[in-house]
């Protein structure tokens, strides 16, 4: 196309883009702040939601998460692209493709080389995790809310990594008996201002992960506002920017 044919698109979709703060205590962390995740979240007209995720975070050894992923209108995931740069050098990049009922990906990481594989799913489960917080809180939008504050166990979760820290691969992995606590919407204040949210909770976790409390926005995106993690991790995290 000549650029004299140029002409103004229309514009159906939605962009909000967003910084939150990885904080600590521990006296190794002076300022308090271990990290960030950068954030631009796209919802398009046909109800597909694209998040684009920059994940910092500055303890040895540094990490850099970059992701891609989009959900459909439920917020089932539907294609992902995650890459790691560990003390910066290549650690790993992979691509998975999501159905109702499929899960497949193909990669190359700096352990194994080139990957590639598949698994079965079903519409059922509650998302993907790609350990960028944006994502945690697609992961939650699924939960059923209808009965109230309640809790429900799922199994077969498939995440990019086991670790905490979502530092190996990226490949494809499952956790099994995660249980999920919905306690109700709360008012919550962090330096992005004072949002509307649902307050959740991974309570049980497969990884022995800490308990993980986290609260989103009830405005239909499932913005990540504010999270904690219990000892002896003792992170939070909080929304400081949102456009």
């Amino acid at each position: 196309m000549k650029l004299t044919q140029q002409n103004p698109a229309t514009h159906r979709h939605v962009t909000r883009r967003g910084t939150i703060e990885y904080q600590i205590a521990n006296p190794a962390f002076p300022s308090g702040t271990w990290g960030c995740e950068h954030f631009t979240l796209t919802r398009h007209a046909n109800g597909d939601r694209v998040l684009r995720a920059f994940c910092e975070l500055n303890d040895d050894p540094a990490l850099i998460r970059d992701v891609i992923l989009r959900v459909d209108t439920d917020f089932h995931p539907q294609d992902c692209t995650v890459r790691l740069t560990e003390g910066d050098v290549f650690k790993g990049s992979t691509w998975y493709h999501i159905t109702d009922d499929e899960m497949i990906y193909e990669g190359l990481t700096r352990e194994d080389g080139r990957i590639s594989g598949r698994l079965d799913i079903d519409r059922g489960i509650r998302g993907f995790g790609t350990h960028a917080l944006n994502s945690d809180a697609w992961l939650v939008a699924r939960f059923d809310r209808s009965e109230g504050p309640c809790q429900r166990t799922f199994d077969n979760n498939p995440l990019t990594s086991l670790d905490h820290r979502g530092a190996t691969g990226p490949a494809l992995v499952c956790s099994q008996g995660t249980t999920i606590a919905y306690f109700g919407e709360e008012a919550v204040t962090v330096p992005a201002g004072t949002f509307e949210c649902h307050h959740f909770a991974y309570v049980m976790i497969a990884t022995d992960h800490p308990e993980y409390h986290l609260w989103v926005t009830t405005d239909g995106d499932f913005i990540f506002v504010k999270g904690t993690v219990a000892a002896p991790y003792d992170w939070s995290f909080e929304l400081v920017d949102l456009a």
